[in-house]
């Protein structure tokens, strides 16, 4: 009976322990959540801090001249460095934010920084692989098709 007992109480303090392991676990879980969100928090200020300096004029809207200037900036500059992006990047980094019109409003700048923010994934990779491999499927159809004559256009 005493080696029983031993062993049923044995078990219980296995089970609390388990139990306290499981719990800190579940905190430790809640509480790396909480501190992403608040550095995403975090991060969209500082995003939204930056357009909003950015923006001179303040015309809610970012123009090719504001935005080489605050490449130009000590101040901006260490921000983009931040973000990994060089004064070298600049006119590539307006030319992917803007969607063609020559301004960068705010959709395009938060969520274009915020895409590029860190390496690209492997599955980020392998999608523009597959995109461009299907690119250039369809694109040798289409020379097969001019080659044969099967295509024709209209002027």
């Amino acid at each position: 009976y005493i080696a029983v007992a031993c062993l049923v109480l044995m078990n219980l303090v296995t089970a609390i322990i388990v139990e306290n392991a499981s719990q800190m676990s579940a905190n430790d879980q809640q509480q790396m959540l909480h501190q992403k969100q608040m550095q995403q928090r975090r991060e969209v200020q500082s995003l939204q801090d930056m357009f909003e300096i950015m923006d001179q004029d303040k015309s809610g809207t970012i123009s090719w001249k504001e935005f080489r200037q605050s490449f130009k900036d000590e101040a901006m500059l260490k921000k983009w460095t931040l973000l990994d992006f060089k004064q070298e990047d600049c006119r590539q980094l307006f030319q992917m934010l803007d969607d063609g019109d020559g301004q960068i409003n705010p959709t395009e700048f938060f969520e274009g920084l915020i895409k590029l923010k860190g390496g690209a994934q492997a599955r980020d990779v392998y999608s523009l692989q597959r995109s461009t491999q299907k690119m250039q499927e369809s694109l040798d159809e289409l020379s097969e098709l001019v080659k044969s004559g099967q295509y024709h256009t209209e002027l």
